[in-house]
């Protein structure tokens, strides 16, 4: 079944590339996509508002050619959190790390924080800024971060809506053309079509218009008990 948002054009284009689902319930806006909590992400628990902090904590780190002294005094300071947060160490299932739907990022620091600012059962639209932490060299984002928030971005609107979890089949990713550190970037995934245990979606990330990169990704629908 081919579903609306064909490339270059807009999730709804054309009102008869549907999937069998009775319009209303096509086009009803999927506020559950991200629930925003308040600035940056920050969450009444105090959760996003840490994630933040070490996201800019990375940032900095990327960014500083440190003196031995402050080096050492950073090197205790992190191994005593460790140790702080190994006795706070849970089951896969029940971390919080990745796992906060209504943050930014899901609450996680390895893909920069996509802001949801619309979705629907088939499209979302949003923003990202790469900090210096993603930097690759000469003012660029590193190549493989690109493709790691088009996974992120595409996989959670793979399983949006209500649908089953799918999984990476497989990201193709083609750069167009620079993608730059610390700007505002525009970030576009939408499906392309739906077939059985298959779904087929394009992204794709702008900077003023400019095409920077864009991917397709194939995800396959999880087989009942299948981790």
């Amino acid at each position: 079944m081919r579903a609306p948002g064909l490339p270059g054009g807009g999730p709804h284009d054309d009102p008869a590339l549907g999937l069998g689902i009775p319009e209303p319930e096509r086009v009803a806006r999927v506020e559950s996509w991200t629930r925003p909590t308040g600035p940056d992400g920050r969450s009444a628990d105090g959760y996003g508002e840490m994630v933040a902090r070490l996201r800019g904590f990375l940032d900095y780190v990327a960014a500083a050619r440190p003196d031995p002294g402050t080096l050492a005094a950073l090197s205790d300071d992190l191994g005593a959190w460790c140790e702080r947060l190994a006795d706070a160490a849970v089951p896969e299932r029940e971390q919080v790390f990745g796992h906060r739907d209504d943050m930014p990022g899901r609450g996680q620091t390895m893909a920069p924080a996509f802001q949801v600012h619309e979705a629907d059962r088939y499209s979302v639209r949003g923003t990202v800024r790469f900090g210096r932490y993603f930097l690759g060299g000469n003012g660029a984002v590193h190549g493989g971060a690109v493709p790691l928030l088009f996974d992120e971005v595409l996989g959670r609107l793979s399983g949006s809506a209500g649908r089953s979890r799918a999984r990476t089949a497989y990201l193709h990713t083609d750069y167009r053309s620079i993608t730059p550190i610390g700007a505002e970037l525009d970030v576009h995934g939408w499906f392309v079509s739906e077939e059985g245990r298959k779904r087929v979606l394009r992204a794709e990330i702008r900077h003023d218009g400019v095409l920077c990169a864009e991917a397709e990704g194939l995800f396959v629908t999880l087989k009942p008990g299948q981790p």
